[in-house]
């Protein structure tokens, strides 16, 4: 999708990549937030 956004921009399908961003993106960012260190005086709760 990457290669798309930036090299096809003019050809996406806002739909698909409005899909991917509600329901793909969520998933990846909380497969990876328990791997991001915390800052110095940085509370693990950010809700």
């Amino acid at each position: 999708m990457r290669n798309r956004l930036v090299h096809v921009y003019f050809d996406i399908n806002i739909d698909i990549l409005w899909t991917t961003v509600k329901t793909d993106l969520p998933v990846l960012i909380s497969l990876l937030e328990p791997n991001i260190p915390l800052e110095p005086g940085q509370s693990a709760e950010l809700n």
